[in-house]
């Protein structure tokens, strides 16, 4: 997505997003999302691995999340690998990764039948 373009909407990508922009919404990516330095993304992400050295404004659920020194977080991270550089930003909650909810690229349905036969199981 390139510096100076604003995108609104629901991102599900199956490799990788490189933000130069603003993205307001969702994003769903399977790989890695890089938000470059002019980059921004406001909404809530969920991602294999996210590297920031733009904004984020929003809860961000990854594996890993790295924020670089220009990079800065506001919202809740979901992650169970964090590392921030010298002069990265972070205001927010950090929280336990939801092995659940990470890249979740599937139908709602599925996610549903699957949530079911977890409760059913353990009934």
């Amino acid at each position: 997505m390139a510096k100076g373009c604003q995108v609104e909407g629901q991102f599900k990508l199956e490799s990788d997003m490189h933000v130069d922009g603003t993205v307001i919404g969702q994003v769903s990516v399977e790989q890695s999302l890089i938000v470059s330095q002019s980059g921004r993304v406001i909404g809530d992400i969920f991602a294999g691995k996210v590297i920031v050295n733009g904004i984020i404004e929003g809860s961000c659920h990854a594996t890993s999340i790295e924020i670089l020194e220009n990079g800065q977080v506001q919202g809740t991270i979901y992650t169970d690998d964090l590392s921030i550089e010298r002069g990265g930003k972070f205001n927010g909650d950090t929280k336990p990764s939801e092995k659940e909810q990470v890249v979740e690229l599937g139908s709602k349905d599925k996610l549903a039948d699957a949530k079911n036969t977890k409760q059913a199981v353990n009934s």
